[in-house]
């Protein structure tokens, strides 16, 4: 019988662009270096990088959730008993 492979673990050390606090901060960062630019382009590049650290961390929140839902659901359904067995 050939055995099943364990299933490889997941990194638990992310880097700070791949959280939501870290995206975080990078925005918090760039707007505030926003205010200190000179010229519009130079406001407008950083306020626009704000931007977008902004939606990502949204993003990652969101998957981070959904992912923790379904942890918290699968560990559920493996400690509470089977409905379809209650009838017994």
């Amino acid at each position: 019988m050939i055995g099943a492979h364990d299933r490889p673990t997941a990194r638990r050390n992310k880097a700070p662009h791949d959280t939501a606090a870290g995206c975080r901060v990078r925005a918090d960062a760039d707007l505030l270096a926003s205010v200190s630019m000179l010229t519009a382009n130079e406001r407008i590049r950083l306020e626009t990088s704000a931007a977008s650290w902004g939606a990502r961390a949204m993003l990652l929140q969101g998957i981070d959730e959904r992912s923790e839902a379904r942890k918290a659901g699968v560990r559920a359904a493996m400690t509470e008993p089977d409905a379809e067995n209650d009838h017994r």
